[in-house]
């Protein structure tokens, strides 16, 4: 069994995220209360759902979810021996690796997210889903609108989902090209904006100061990046770019299963990344078990799985 702990990204978040295992779990609630200045946290998380859901605290909230479902089950002995996340879910991969403390891990998320919503809102953009097109039909739709605005690829998720991003005129000429081409369908995201696009480009210059500010450690944990799909030594250069460039989920999955990793346990809400991890081995004729950890039920199902020997 290699365990490989995945994490959620923005989009997974819902009113009352963390409240059962705060409820239920010592481990977890010693990271949510470091993580709850004010009880800010707890504010967003279990009341406020206009805060949640946006980009400004929806980013830390599921960092600071996810690293408690991690002091969870480390605290059980399951440890991952490589991690990779979704997007935002990257940071929380090289908090588990600790690559960084949990309160840098609060500040890098807390800036990434007002950076994105603070540029994001100066412009007209979104992003859509498209579904059952391959990713070739998918960049030659956007490139054959490109010509109304900025839209390209933001995430190859699965071998049937890939998200395009851009401003709004290009993204729907983008959408219509991928149903002309046979997409099975092109759904609007509901996100503030355009994430993973040069739309982004000004703000890399302020989150690259910001992870130069931190006290980064050497750490023996593989983090799989979005990328490039692979390692990196360079990790401010690669969460710096990571902001412009198209998240390649799917490459990195894909990668850690050829490096043996058999065992996946996604981390944080909801269970958007396992439903492409089961796409992905499906495609790939590869004999996977998949956990995911969101409340503390899931937890113990978990616990049992990966404790039993089951995977």
């Amino acid at each position: 069994m290699k365990i490989a702990f995945v994490f959620a990204g923005q989009g997974a978040q819902y009113i009352g995220m963390g409240k059962d295992n705060l409820e239920n779990s010592l481990s977890f609630k010693e990271v949510f209360d470091a993580c709850n200045e004010n009880n800010e946290l707890a504010t967003i998380c279990f009341e406020d759902a206009d805060r949640l859901n946006a980009t400004r605290d929806a980013q830390w909230a599921i960092y600071s979810i996810s690293m408690g479902i991690v002091n969870m089950l480390k605290q059980e002995g399951i440890v991952p021996e490589g991690c990779i996340g979704l997007s935002l879910g990257e940071y929380s991969a090289y908090g588990c690796a600790g690559a960084y403390s949990i309160n840098e891990g609060v500040m890098l998320t807390k800036k990434r997210g007002a950076l994105m919503q603070d540029t994001i809102e100066k412009t007209t953009s979104g992003m859509a889903a498209i579904l059952a097109l391959s990713a070739d039909k998918i960049e030659q739709a956007c490139l054959e609108a490109s010509n109304l605005g900025i839209v390209s690829v933001a995430n190859y998720n699965a071998p049937d989902q890939i998200v395009i991003t851009g401003e709004e005129l290009a993204l729907e000429k983008a959408m219509q090209n991928c149903i002309e081409f046979g997409a099975r369908r092109a759904i609007k995201l509901q996100v503030s904006g355009a994430f993973h696009s040069a739309l982004l480009i000004s703000a890399q210059a302020d989150l690259n100061k910001a992870l130069t500010q931190v006290n980064w450690q050497e750490t023996t944990l593989p983090i799989y990046t979005n990328c490039t799909g692979d390692v990196t030594e360079d990790r401010i250069d690669s969460l710096t770019q990571q902001l412009v460039s198209p998240v390649r989920f799917q490459k990195g999955i894909e990668k850690m299963m050829m490096d043996g990793f058999d065992t996946f346990i996604e981390i944080g809400p909801k269970t958007t990344c396992s439903s492409f991890i089961k796409k992905i081995a499906q495609v790939n004729n590869k004999e996977v078990t998949i956990c995911n950890v969101d409340d503390y039920k899931s937890f113990i199902k978990t616990k049992e799985i990966i404790q039993g020997g089951q995977a």
